[in-house]
């Protein structure tokens, strides 16, 4: 892996470029959303990967000892318990 050194310069509101370069070696594009975070002292921009469907990231992530007949009506019953957890 090669490491790419390039530098930036923030502007008014803290606002930076990222280099032609890096945004096609990350395929960050107009409209990609990026986490910021921190990690040993540095900034670190984490490209956020998009679904056209979302439910497809989620597919297979939860193991069920039974089918759920219903997942919609399901989930909408958890939603309202942690909002009324919340209050």
């Amino acid at each position: 892996m090669s490491v790419i050194n390039l530098s930036v310069e923030v502007g008014k509101y803290g606002r930076i470029v990222l280099p032609k370069k890096l945004r096609r070696k990350y395929g960050v594009d107009e409209g990609i959303r990026l986490i910021i975070t921190e990690h040993m002292g540095h900034i670190c921009l984490v490209p956020v990967k998009k679904y056209e469907k979302p439910t497809e990231a989620l597919y297979g992530a939860v193991k069920l000892e039974k089918p759920i007949a219903e997942p919609k009506r399901v989930a909408r019953e958890h939603l309202r318990r942690k909002l009324v957890e919340g209050l």
